[in-house]
């Protein structure tokens, strides 16, 4: 003979043809157990009346779970592409589709990592913001800008 301890919530409502809480433990405590026919059966309708919730659950514990760390493999490739772009390590959108995809990570999970690098460990060198620079105010103005240490920002018909 099994005994077995449910926690009822006897204000729970249960929809058509199922058992309510009082009535589940009655039942079970009134009929035998034959080979765990009848557990399969107080399984299925457990899970039906709740099943919702459970799911609700469920997802609740695969946020709590991630506590930040990505995946070593998705980690590793996300740095081999760091590695092979460090002087810019800012990837296209269709980079970041296709690093999603090898990583089965989500572009916002993706973003992150790449903000998160960037902060951490990458300086731009000298040349690099120059090139920059020249870039933004060329777009801005028509041609590239040079920096005299002495006047402060001019044009290229300045020299």
């Amino acid at each position: 003979m099994y005994h077995m301890l449910f926690f009822v919530d006897e204000g729970a409502e249960s929809s058509d043809g199922e058992l309510s809480g009082g009535e589940l433990v009655e039942a079970c405590e009134s009929q035998e157990w034959h080979g765990g026919r009848r557990s399969q059966d107080i399984k299925g309708m457990l899970m039906r009346k709740y099943s919702g919730y459970l799911s609700s659950l469920r997802k609740e514990f695969l946020k709590k779970r991630k506590n930040g760390k990505l995946p070593k493999d998705a980690r590793l490739t996300l740095l081999d592409w760091w590695n092979n772009h460090y002087r810019w390590p800012y990837p296209t959108e269709e980079e970041k589709l296709k690093l999603s995809e090898m990583t089965g990570l989500d572009q916002k999970q993706i973003n992150n990592w790449f903000i998160n690098q960037r902060k951490r460990h990458w300086k731009p060198s000298e040349d690099m913001k120059f090139a920059l620079m020249e870039d933004v105010a060329g777009s801005i103005r028509g041609g590239p800008t040079y920096f005299d240490t002495g006047a402060g920002i001019g044009t290229a018909d300045d020299i």
